[in-house]
């Protein structure tokens, strides 16, 4: 009997497994396909090939983002009032799926904030520069990126009409997507305040020279300018929380004041902030347009819009010292400096008067309970009262002269002779000493002299007799 050996069916089998194997990280929501191709050939050689079921796997969608401060986190910016102020923030869309998140940028409430923005709008950082280009200028309140993108946001804060040297303002910025997600992030702006940015000289015009108290300063910008920019330039100016105009020299006073300091270089001629118009001149301030200082053969009347200038003691222009004169303010030529006024306020004195009461029935001066401000109660005829009053400088400058004045009232009679201040007794008749007796008006007058910021003036002590 002939033996056969038997011969596999398939000579040889290759499995093929194909995946849904990719480079790139899967988007959300892909589905893979898997599935096996098997090839073989049978004992005569010849090729066959077979395929699996498919298992696919589903990709899960993933949506998270960040939201980080590019620049602009902490900013300390002067104090003017409407100004804005700028922060570059960058989403990234770290998900696997596209998305549009809306924007929200609001006021921060407690941590430290102690104001409001007046206005916050949010721009899209087109170009990616850090800066607020004009041409995107169109507020947005949501942002679309694919997976893995980024987009840079400008907020800008609009700083409100009061605000304190002392103040803080917090901005947030969120993003929030499709699910209600926010963004992760840290994206609080702290903005606080300098109340002067001016580095130049000042000048303050002050009382006892019969000032102001405003403050000047010149600026020199290197090079010549024209009147518009010299008055936007002053506008960004700050000292002690008050914004910078051109000067307004409306008195001989102040005009003879802020020419003397108007150096002789650059042609020692600068810009004022007086505008005209035809025949008519306006303060840039909008004060009453009175007092003017006009040049010889000023103003000559022949531009449609005149800006005016003013020269120091010497100049290109021989016009004499503080005098003005008009040109194009369109034109810089020899005009290479501005003036700028701070409407500063003076340091004034505060003075508030105390008067206490102790009673003296007996009337020897001497109280019989200590001295109070409240009612000194069930006095009869013929009872004395001893009134004691001060001063007190709660101001910001010496109280000068002051002088006590106490009406004695109705039914009530001045005891002679017992006024004294610090002490010391005073005549009643208007002499050498500073205590006076007023029988016409019933007055009893005591000049204690100058007070000092934060001081009190002697005790003026008198006494009055119940009728």
């Amino acid at each position: 009997m002939k033996m056969f050996k038997l011969k596999p069916l398939a000579s040889s089998v290759a499995l093929s497994l194909l995946t849904g194997i990719a480079v790139a990280a899967p988007p959300g929501g892909a589905v893979l396909q898997n599935k096996v191709t098997v090839t073989y050939t049978d004992i005569g050689g010849k090729a066959y090939t077979a395929e699996s079921n498919i298992v696919e796997i589903s990709i899960r969608e993933v949506r998270t983002a960040t939201l980080t401060i590019t620049s602009g986190e902490n900013q300390q910016v002067p104090m003017v009032s409407g100004s804005k102020v700028y922060s570059v923030h960058t989403l990234t869309n770290n998900g696997n799926v596209a998305e549009t998140y809306a924007l929200a940028a609001a006021n921060v409430t407690g941590g430290g904030d102690t104001l409001d923005a007046a206005d916050i709008k949010i721009y899209l950082d087109a170009n990616g520069n850090g800066a607020l280009d004009t041409e995107e200028t169109t507020p947005i309140t949501s942002q679309g990126l694919t997976a893995g993108a980024s987009a840079k946001l400008i907020v800008e804060t609009v700083l409100p009409a009061t605000i304190a040297a002392s103040d803080t303002l917090k901005v947030t910025l969120d993003a929030t997507d499709s699910t209600s997600t926010v963004a992760s992030s840290t994206n609080t702006v702290n903005i606080t305040f300098q109340d002067t940015n001016v580095t130049t000289p000042l000048h303050v015009w002050d009382q006892l020279s019969g000032g102001n108290c405003h403050a000047y300063t010149v600026i020199q910008p290197g090079a010549a300018i024209t009147w518009a920019n010299a008055k936007t330039q002053a506008a960004t100016l700050l000292y002690q929380g008050k914004t910078g105009h051109l000067v307004t020299p409306t008195s001989a006073e102040e005009n003879a004041y802020v020419a003397g300091k108007i150096p002789t270089t650059s042609g020692g001629v600068a810009w004022i902030g007086l505008e005209g118009v035809g025949s008519s001149f306006a303060w840039v301030t909008g004060e009453a347009f009175s007092y003017t200082n006009w040049a010889s053969g000023n103003p000559d009347g022949d531009q449609t819009t005149d800006a005016i200038a003013m020269t120091a003691s010497v100049a290109e222009w021989s016009w004499g010292l503080g005098k003005w004169g008009d040109a194009y303010g369109t034109l810089a030529d020899n005009r290479r400096m501005y003036i700028v006024e701070f409407d500063t306020d003076c340091d004034l004195p505060s003075v508030a008067v105390e008067l206490e009461g102790a009673k003296d029935v007996a009337c020897d001066g001497t109280a019989d309970d200590v001295f109070g401000t409240v009612r000194l109660e069930e006095m009869g005829s013929g009872e004395c009262a001893i009134m004691r009053s001060r001063a007190t400088n709660n101001g910001e400058s010496l109280a000068k002269g002051i002088v006590l004045n106490y009406t004695v009232p109705q039914y009530a009679t001045y005891q002679p002779d017992t006024l004294s201040i610090d002490g010391v007794a005073q005549t009643d008749a208007a002499d050498a000493d500073t205590g006076t007796y007023t029988a016409a008006s019933k007055t009893v007058s005591a000049t204690v002299g100058d007070v000092a910021v934060g001081a009190t003036s002697p005790d003026a002590q008198f006494s009055v007799k119940i009728d």
